[in-house]
């Protein structure tokens, strides 16, 4: 009888999996993961991983993050990795370190989501603020991850230094922050805090229905 009760528990899992799965590649095709806001677009892309990761664990949040990396790198595969050419990376190397960057720090985004929601929920009196830093973390920890491999990326790039020169590269080094600044701009602010909304509210009302 336990056991029967355990594999119906497997079953419910993956398929709550599966349908956040099925949400995400809607979004992505749909282009519903981009709200239009005042002369931005911000992505709501971490908002299904953000759920997942909290409601279903860090490995479901690793599983949805791998998710995301994949529509990442299937839209660079599609810009032709412009900011990898961009950075002066050419021949295999580009699509490899696209890989990293796209892949690898969106898993790592969506196992440190629920890792944060577990740790803080328990602490949580209220059982409603964690829900909100939960959904804050997916946005700030996917553009934390992204432009340090970006950074580490650009500041290694084999002809980057000769296309902007001693004097221009040196500076870039010295005003790191900036760059990134100037990379996410506005957008990822506005990301952050409708992330941080939508995610948290989705994820407690799904809470209290479900009852877990």
């Amino acid at each position: 009888m336990v056991k029967a009760k355990t594999n119906l528990e497997h079953l419910i899992y993956l398929m709550e999996l599966a349908l956040l799965v099925a949400i995400m590649l809607m979004m992505n095709i749909t282009g519903l993961a981009m709200i239009p806001l005042p002369g931005q677009y911000a992505s709501i892309m971490t908002v299904p991983v953000a759920v997942g990761a909290m409601l279903l664990g860090p490995l479901a949040g690793g599983v949805l993050g791998g998710v995301m990396g994949c529509i990442s790198f299937y839209t660079a595969i599609k810009t032709g990795f412009s900011t990898m050419f961009l950075a002066g990376y050419t021949g295999g190397s580009v699509v490899m370190l696209s890989f990293l960057n796209t892949i690898p720090t969106r898993i790592l985004m969506g196992v440190c989501v629920g890792w944060i929601f577990r740790a803080l929920y328990k602490v949580d009196r209220s059982k409603t603020i964690s829900y909100y830093i939960g959904g804050l973390a997916a946005p700030v920890l996917n553009t934390l991850f992204y432009m340090s491999v970006l950074v580490i990326l650009f500041l290694n790039a084999p002809t980057l230094q000769n296309l902007l020169g001693e004097e221009l590269m040196a500076t870039f080094k010295d005003n790191i922050l900036l760059f990134v600044a100037a990379y996410v701009g506005i957008q990822a602010v506005l990301e952050m805090v409708v992330g941080c909304v939508i995610s948290g509210t989705i994820c407690k009302a799904l809470r209290v229905v479900v009852k877990r």
